[in-house]
């Protein structure tokens, strides 16, 4: 059975999208932020699962009316890379790895979630950032839906057998990447050529919602062309242009800018 689309649901700030396979729900929550973050809840038999947060004032409020109305608990969420907005779950258990618990007390996903807050101010909840309370790695059950958490040092994928489906936080099929090294190009690739090895369904991301084996076969496709791209391009602006010439037609020119600055230092 193929994963079904049930429906899509207006709520106050964004729309989540339902859908259906082996008897559970995944709700997929396009907060259309400024940030166009997207977070997960998976719907068991007695109970719901998170997968990332919200992190401004109204998606995080429209998140929480939307878990009203669906009648069951939710104890348990997992975090990797968007802790903003703990007030909202306080009380629930948060999962991940113990590099992604290092990562949002102190590493990358700190010093991003700093950055936000300041770009944004209050309307953005990085001062109440998530802290993981349940360090786990492989294979767990929670609410009779079992996932599997797959270590990428500071930051975890997040398989669900039951929807085919793996979380990542961003894919993106014509959106530019933030690599940070040939090194960081050449891991990419490999772990997108294990989600072709897998054939998962769906790809879930926090940038951009679920995407197929499509988006993976173009997003290793771009890789191969930037990593060539930047060999070829002496500075930061030849990289920009040269990239801009091959993806003309690609979103996301801020990661491509963050992009050069890594490369460039």
């Amino acid at each position: 059975m193929q994963n079904k689309i049930l429906n899509t649901i207006t709520l106050s700030a964004g729309t989540v999208t339902v859908y259906e396979n082996n008897g559970l729900k995944l709700h997929s929550y396009a907060t259309g932020d400024a940030l166009a973050d997207v977070a997960y809840i998976v719907e068991g038999k007695d109970e719901l699962i998170g997968i990332e947060l919200p992190a401004f004032t109204a998606s995080l409020e429209a998140w929480q009316e939307y878990i009203k109305t669906l009648g069951k608990s939710m104890h348990s969420i997992f975090i990797c890379c968007h802790p903003a907005g703990a007030d909202y779950i306080k009380g629930m258990k948060v999962y991940g790895t113990a590099g992604a618990k290092a990562s949002i007390s102190g590493g990358t996903v700190k010093a991003i979630t700093d950055g936000l807050q300041q770009a944004f101010g209050d309307d953005f909840h990085g001062k109440d950032a998530a802290v993981i309370t349940d360090v786990v790695s492989g294979k767990i059950t929670l609410g009779s839906v079992q996932f599997e958490l797959l270590d990428r040092g500071e930051s975890y994928d997040l398989v669900i057998p039951a929807f085919n489906a793996v979380y990542t936080h961003m894919l993106g099929k014509t959106t530019h990447s933030i690599l940070v090294s040939a090194e960081h190009i050449d891991a990419f690739a490999a772990m997108l050529r294990e989600y072709q090895a897998a054939g998962y369904a769906m790809i879930l991301t926090s940038h951009g919602g679920p995407e197929g084996q499509d988006a993976v076969a173009e997003k290793i496709s771009y890789l191969n062309k930037t990593k060539e791209i930047m060999q070829q391009s002496k500075t930061a602006d030849e990289f920009k242009a040269n990239m801009k010439a091959a993806f003309p037609a690609y979103d996301g020119e801020n990661y491509l800018d963050m992009m050069a600055d890594f490369l460039y230092k």
